[in-house]
């Protein structure tokens, strides 16, 4: 259930970003949207709720051990904990910004998108506060947990907005215009600061997939190929392929992607409510290895193991499959075909999966 709130969390996030976001740019400038305020409210009280999971949690598992009650557990940590202080906070901003979406004169406002937006931009910093880099560097990691996921949530929430809330295809080439340089510039801060935050939480990168936050980073890594196929198709193919077929409908295909960028989240969501392996020998003396290590991997193992890559015919094997599902994904494009490229994107993870477990050995 902590992982259903986990992704649930960001998905409220990048609703929010992405509306208030398409509130800012003219209406010539992109498609009809319409967001119910409704939701939008709904989006904002969800943070407060959803972010108390892994609190309550922490208080229930830790109560018994310190033979505290749960309300005194509860209060230790709000009060005590970087997670606990960010959740005041959150929960501060989040009733506030309800409170705004709700008010009719408000909401009306010219102004009200760039204060709501503001406000959202504070949430996101104080999601950052809360984060595992954020422990390990106080000041550095807020700042790249932060890009990250603010980056992320700008690319993947308008995306999630258009698809799924847009009432027609009206300036759909005005809007590709400026989402697509905005997309490039999304997607290049959250890859450097990923990147960056591996130096923090996983420095045995290769290693780390011993464990389930390891295996979670993997395929969350893997999940975001066909996500910047899609990128790249959504953004760059638009033109020639509606030129030539009057009927094509992009915004299956952008359904398409949003559906892969919420899988993304999914891992996401898991590697959050996990032991990051900033050391792993001794995060292996608190957590078991993943099961799909052990069912792939065949070798001898131990707590000082040091994997390696070392090709083999099935690995290579594997990775030509994910090449050719790669490809695949772009055709299909041409095709108008945007359930058989999601079908192929996911088969590109699943190949490329396999052929980097079984090029492993110690």
């Amino acid at each position: 259930m902590i992982y259903v709130s986990e992704g649930l969390l960001y998905i409220s996030f990048a609703i929010l970003m992405g509306t208030l976001v398409l509130r800012l740019v003219p209406e010539r400038k992109r498609p009809s949207v319409q967001v119910p305020n409704g939701l939008l409210m709904a989006c904002a009280l969800a943070i407060p709720i959803l972010s108390f999971a892994p609190i309550h949690q922490l208080a229930s598992q830790y109560a018994s051990q310190f033979e505290l009650t749960y309300g005194e557990m509860l209060k230790s940590i709000l009060m005590d904990v970087k997670s606990g202080k960010a959740w005041i906070w959150s929960t501060v901003g989040s009733l506030g910004l309800a409170l705004l979406l709700g008010m009719k004169a408000f909401r009306n406002d010219k102004h009200m998108p760039k204060v709501a937006l503001f406000v959202t931009g504070l949430l996101v910093v104080w999601l950052g506060y809360a984060s595992h880099a954020s422990s390990l560097s106080s000041f550095k990691g807020l700042f790249v947990h932060t890009m990250h996921f603010l980056a992320f949530s700008v690319w993947i929430g308008i995306l999630f907005v258009v698809s799924w809330f847009s009432k027609d295809r009206e300036n759909w080439s005005a809007f590709l215009k400026w989402f697509s340089p905005l997309a490039i510039i999304c997607v290049v801060v959250t890859l450097l600061a990923g990147l960056t935050l591996m130096t923090f939480t996983t420095p045995q990168y290769v290693n780390s997939w011993i464990i389930p936050y390891g295996q979670a980073l993997l395929i969350k890594h893997l999940l975001i190929l066909p996500l910047l196929l899609f990128a790249y198709t959504n953004g760059f193919l638009y033109k020639s392929v509606s030129a030539k077929d009057s009927g094509f409908q992009p915004v299956r295909w952008l359904r398409a992607e949003s559906v892969v960028a919420m899988l993304v989240l999914g891992a996401t969501a898991f590697m959050g409510q996990q032991a990051p392996p900033h050391n792993l020998k001794d995060t292996l003396q608190q957590v078991s290895p993943s099961p799909l290590f052990t069912w792939l991997y065949k070798g001898a193992f131990s707590p000082d193991i040091q994997l390696a890559f070392t090709l083999h015919m099935e690995s290579v094997l594997m990775f030509a499959a994910a090449l050719l599902m790669a490809v695949g994904v772009v055709w299909t494009y041409r095709l108008n075909r945007p359930s058989v490229a999601f079908l192929m994107g996911l088969l590109m993870v699943v190949f490329a999966y396999f052929g980097l477990m079984f090029s492993i050995a110690q």
